[in-house]
This record gives C-alpha cells, structure tokens and sequence, in this order.
C-alpha cells in the first residue's frame, strides 16, 4: 500500500468557532432529579446506586458547567497541529500518569463490559529505543520525534462481547448449522474470525476513538505543557519486522497472548513541547477541563422521545430545543480534521472519502426516512429470530431469541439529527491507504465532532438543566444491517445516499437535543439477572490495563501489594452525583491516592 502524498506537511485543521446552543425557557428545563430507593421500594435504574466499590477514575459524575473561555480553551484542542518536537522538562509524577491515563485509555468510549485494549508506558530510555524501532517499523502519517519523555504502548484483541457469541448462531441453514455452527466457533476462536465484517472495524474505531483522546489527555494532564506524537497506522505490515517483533518484547507481548489476538495498535510518544508549541491554560482550566471530560464518559443520555412509560417523569419530557445549523457545520468540520490528521491526507481529499447521510426529523421527508431504516432494521431481527438454529436456542433456555428481540431497542434510533457515516473500501484504497487505517481515522472523527456537540451542551448550562445536548454513537444499527447484508440480501444503510459508490456504514452520530443525562449504564444489566435495577461501574481501574515498565520489570499502574486504586481523577472540581438534598452516593468520591506514592516521579533521572 503506497503512502499518503501529504506526510510530513504542516496540519490542514481549520479551527472551531464555539456555537452554543439556545437556552431553553425555564418552564420547560429537565434534569434528572433522581433519588435513593426509599426503605422497602423496588429499585430500578433509575434511582441511585446504593454505594460504589470501583477502582475506575471516572465513579458517578454530573456536567461541569464551562465557562465559554473553557469551553473555547478545549475546542482549540480540537484543530492543534501535530508537535515539531520535543524539549527537556522535569520528570513525571505518578499522579500525571494517572490522571492522563484516565483520559485516555481508562475512559475512551468503548462498551463497558468489552476490555479490549491494554497499554505499557515506558519511561525515557525506553522511548528512545522505542524510536529507534519506530523509525525502522515505518510510520506514514507522522515523523517519528526523537527526545519523548515517555511512550503509549496501546494493544488491542479483536471486539469480543456476549453480542459477538449470539453472532455465532446467525445466518445458518436449518439443514447444515449442526456443522456450520461449530466451524465458525473454531474460526472465531483460533483464527480470530469475525461473524461479519462490522464487528471487526468496531476494534479499528475503538482504537481511533482512543487516539483522538489521548491527544486531549495529554495537554490537559500537562496543563498545556506536553503533546502527543500519535501512530494510528496499523502495524501489521512493518518495513521491518524484526523491528516490530523488538517492539513487542519490550512491553511484554507473550506468545499466549498473541495466540488470544492481542497486537501491538497504537503507539503514543509523549513529551515536553517549545514555549510556541504549549497550549496556554491555567491549572484551574485543566483540572475543571479533565472532570468535564470524564463527567461525559459516566453518562448516557435519554431522550425523552422514546423513554418507557414506566420512566420517571424527568424522562417523558421533551426539552423544546433549537439546535444551530451552524454547530453541525462545526462538528463536520472536527471529524475532517481528525481524518485527515491521523491519515496524513489533505484536508479537501478526507471530506471526500468520508461519508454521511444526514437524516434530519425536522426537515421535510426526515421522518419518513428514518422509519424506512427502523423498520429494516426490525425486518432483519425479525429474520434473525426466525433463522436461529433450534437446537441451540433451546439448549440455552430460548435465551438466544431472547436476546436477539432485546436488541431491538439497542438498534433504535433516536435523536434530532441522526448521521449515518462510513466509508467506500474502493476509494480509501485508491487513496493509498489501507481500509483498517481509514476506520481507524474515522473513529477519532467521530469522536471528535461528537465531543464538539458535547461541549456546546455543557456551555453555560442554566440552573434546573443536566445538559442542553447529548450525543450517541452507535454501532448497533450498523452491525444490524450488516447482518442483513451478510446473510439476507439486505443493502448498505449508505446505499440510498451514495448507490454506485460501495459505502460501508460504520457508525450511527445522534444528536441528541431533547434529554436528561443518565449515570453510567451498562450491558450487563441486560445480561445478568442479578443485576437488574442496578447501576454498576464496569469501567477498568488502572492497574487492570496499563502497566509500567521499570528497568525490566512490567508494574501494574496504581497497585501496591493488595492495594488499588479508588481515586476518582480530577475529583478536586467536585462534580459527583448527589440526590436533591445534596446526599452523596457512598463511596462516590473514592479516596486519594496515597501523597508520597502520587508525587514521586515515576522515572526519576539519572543519580536520583
């Protein structure tokens, strides 16, 4: 695959504009209001949790409220360009690792309940032989810096969740799915197969998604003071392959993991920038920036069109909303620049491989729109279920076509604007790129024109507001229609917008502008019976994901002996979910870390 033409020149991003969105009339403010299940009451999901035991930085958040400086402050750090290079600066402390780590690994949207990626940070003599390595490896999208202070070492498996074993019962013959059954379980297992083809992009998003907010983690860690050198470029095509064999004994990579699917995905080198390069921002502005963020990633949003009519109030309620044309112009503008950052092509090339269907239910023939592809939607669950082998669905208790009629409401869609995005295999290949770096590139697109609706929803949210906008990425309804694709005949969600040019759907964007925001939610509520009506943290603690190297030896971040983490990053800004009498959630806040451990430098130099 021939490289992009455009490597190595200065960033075409344009920079964002802050567009807020109207405040609404008091009268018709919503916001959640959710207590504790008084004594006796039947809890449910929408009261608060009892306590929280969690290792995980992010625990139950509400919205930091930013100022429009702030928020101007973090869309500049949506179009920075990437770093010239690096300069000396004093050694990192735990407690930086820690809280940049929050922001990146530990909290970049994934499912819950899917722990497919892992990272090793290697300190500075590392990452100068991480470089050297790197530069033999090859890197098309970006020069390899010499002078990291330190390096990401992100690895990834293949996207593996209860979802992905129903697959396995899928599109079988009635005659032959007692043979075809266990052949593609054996294919999945050994050779790492997919069922169909989504579900192996969705590993290449999520480690896009990540990429874009470890650039973000690190200046705020840093309060403007050190950026990150991003390689979102697969490796599985290295210049030299001995390189990248050296890469992968560095952090740790074992033969048994390798034959689990874990690779080497994304490598991050990090270090102190000149005075013209830092981002200008004081301490306060990072530590309220870092909560915000993480404040985002301990939500869901309802939107008060389709809640159940059991739902609290709260959630019937429609927030009458006007959403400015000109915020979604800016939105596209944060995912072309994400493209083309992290593809190394030029600006004008990245809008035009990347697609999007605008479906507006505002807008003449919108809603009409949007019912053509729910109702597709429900014609291939509706073959699903039909076509599920049953010998295998009554050998488990039916729970197969249960949980495939479950997934029904997981495969909606809801919002006031709703993009449809993906991409044509003929035409990222064309453009000399390889199709799992373009998917890679997408993700950090859409994450990134996501979290420009997000910021406008969090700008000056006024007094009985959670937010004044949400939004949703989804890879149900697409996975959905891949399923029809695959098996029952069924077009591409992007064929009614680009016929004759091969889309690929990827992701469904919602905006969603009528809500209330919802503390963490999670898969496994749906999946496990002893979990229903109970909100719980399945967000990984650091030492479950990212390790240390020290000299030779790989160190679990945060985990002393029988000790680990509770510390939620940032908590200093106090954003955590209180009933409306201000009573806190047990456990919420979590405890510091203790000084001594947090303020040591986690490299310390030479003769120290």
């Amino acid at each position: 695959m021939r490289k992009p033409a455009h490597v190595g020149e200065p960033s075409a991003s344009k920079p964002l504009e802050l567009v807020t969105i109207p405040t609404p009339p008091s009268e018709s403010r919503v916001r959640r209001d959710a207590r504790f299940a008084a004594p006796g009451e039947k809890r449910n999901r929408y009261h608060l949790p009892e306590s929280l035991e969690s290792p995980s930085p992010i625990g139950y958040r509400t919205r930091v409220s930013l100022s429009r400086e702030e928020a101007g402050t973090l869309l500049s750090l949506l179009s920075l360009p990437r770093p010239a290079r690096f300069v000396p600066g004093p050694a990192l402390t735990e407690r930086e690792l820690f809280e940049e780590s929050s922001l990146g690994v530990l909290s970049a949207r994934q499912s819950t309940n899917y722990r497919g990626q892992r990272e090793v940070l290697l300190g500075p003599a590392d990452s100068e032989r991480a470089a050297s390595l790197l530069k033999r490896i090859g890197r098309g999208e970006a020069p390899v810096l010499d002078g990291a202070a330190y390096t990401h070492v992100v690895l990834a498996r293949p996207y593996r969740t209860p979802f992905t074993f129903l697959l396995t019962f899928v599109g079988h013959r009635p005659l032959t799915s007692l043979v075809t059954v266990p052949l593609r379980a054996w294919a999945k297992r050994f050779r790492h197969a997919d069922d169909i083809p989504t579900i192996g992009y969705l590993k290449e998003l999520h480690l896009g998604v990540l990429a874009d907010a470890m650039e973000r983690a690190t200046v705020i860690a840093s309060a403007g003071t050190r950026r990150a050198q991003v390689f979102l470029e697969p490796f599985d095509l290295p210049a030299d392959a001995a390189a990248l064999r050296e890469l992968e004994a560095l952090v740790g990579l074992t033969a048994v993991e390798r034959a689990a699917g874990w690779r080497i995905s994304l490598v991050a080198q990090v270090g102190y920038v000149p005075e013209q390069e830092r981002v200008p921002m004081t301490r306060t502005t990072a530590r309220r920036l870092g909560a915000a963020l993480l404040a985002l990633r301990s939500e869901r949003i309802q939107p008060g069109v389709n809640a159940e009519p059991s739902a609290p109030t709260a959630y019937q309620a429609r927030q009458p909303m006007d959403v400015p044309e000109e915020l979604t112009v800016q939105a596209g503008r944060a995912a072309y620049n994400a493209f083309a950052q992290f593809t190394g092509l030029s600006r004008e090339r990245a809008k035009e491989l990347v697609l999007l269907e605008r479906i507006d239910v505002l807008t003449p023939h919108g809603k009409e729109r949007l019912r053509m592809v729910r109702e597709e939607l429900e014609q291939v669950t509706d073959k699903i279920i039909a076509r599920l082998p049953l010998w295998a669905d009554l050998a488990l208790g039916r729970a197969l076509s249960r949980n495939s009629a479950r997934g029904r409401k997981a495969f909606a869609m809801a919002g006031q604007r709703i993009y449809v995005g993906g991409l044509s295999r003929r035409e990222v290949e064309r453009a000399g790129l390889s199709f799992a770096h373009a998917v890679r590139a997408f993700g950090a697109g859409a994450a990134r024109s996501a979290l420009v609706a997000e910021v406008a929803g969090s700008t000056e949210i006024p007094e009985g507001c959670d937010l004044l906008g949400g939004i949703c990425l989804m890879a149900g309804p697409v996975n959905q229609n891949d399923i029809g694709k695959q098996f029952f005949g069924i077009k591409d969600l992007l064929e009614h917008a680009f016929a004759g040019r091969e889309p690929t759907s990827l992701l469904v964007w919602t905006l969603k502008a009528k809500t209330v925001a919802d503390p963490i939610g999670n898969e496994q509520q749906l999946l496990d019976p002893r979990r229903k009506g109970a909100l719980v943290d399945l967000r990984p603690g650091p030492h479950e994901v990212v390790a240390v190297r020290r000299g030779t030896r790989l160190e679990p971040l945060r985990q002393r002996g029988g000790r680990v983490n509770t510390e939620r990053a940032f908590g200093d800004v106090g954003n955590f979910v209180t009933d409306p009498e201000g009573r806190e959630i047990p456990g919420n806040r979590g405890a510091v870390w203790d000084a001594d451990l947090g303020d040591a430098a986690v490299w310390p130099p030479p003769g120290h």
